[in-house]
């Protein structure tokens, strides 16, 4: 498919479609209209965008044999190889140093932080403490249903592998949960909430 014929034909398409219903009784404005049809005063210039390409990096299991991270987090995450980002996020993290990653949509942003609170808790073993470890605010309910779904599938990855629960345990904390639930999550204190602001202030 050439891309310019293909915006030719859409943007003369549209011209003509524009131009089925107009009646001008006054010449001149016709004139007028006439004049931006034929230029760009109805219809824009096409935007053309191209996406960025982040620079590949190594694997988790490249990072798991260099003793970087828990050996189980491989099998839980899965075992790809990170975006160069990625992999500083995930090292200063591990390094329990702070960090903010800024990038573009399906950049991985996500992993960089599910991966550090995963490692923390997978390197404390099952002597760890009771209690919240991390808390991830989102600003829609529905980023959080999503987030929640993809930990889910994280800890069917390390059954799947180990034969074991996930030792990570997590709650959603919002007002689709309803009461009861919310206090379950209260009693418990799960490693990881996933909550909103105005729950978070709840809580």
């Amino acid at each position: 498919m050439d891309a310019f014929v293909t915006h030719k034909n859409v943007v003369d398409s549209y011209r003509s479609y524009l131009s089925s219903f107009l009646s001008v009784a006054d010449p001149r404005i016709e004139a007028e209209i006439q004049k931006a049809f034929e230029s760009d005063g109805f219809i824009p210039e096409p935007l053309v965008q191209f996406n960025p390409a982040y620079e590949k990096a190594e694997s988790l299991n490249d990072l798991a044999t260099q003793n970087k991270i828990h050996k189980e987090l491989p099998d839980t995450i899965g075992n790809y190889n990170l975006h160069q980002h990625q992999i500083e996020a995930i090292s200063l993290g591990t390094a329990e140093k702070g960090f903010i990653v800024t990038s573009g949509t399906g950049s991985g942003k996500s992993l960089t932080y599910l991966a550090t609170i995963f490692n923390s808790i997978l390197d404390a073993g099952p002597n760890k403490k009771k209690g919240i470890k991390a808390i991830l605010v989102y600003p829609m309910n529905a980023l959080i249903n999503s987030q929640e779904e993809e930990i889910k599938k994280f800890a069917s990855n390390y059954y799947n592998a180990y034969g074991q629960l996930f030792p990570v345990t997590f709650a959603k904390y919002t007002g689709q949960e309803g009461k009861e639930r919310r206090e379950k999550a209260e009693s418990e204190e799960p490693d990881i909430i996933l909550t909103n602001y105005m729950m978070l202030e709840l809580i």
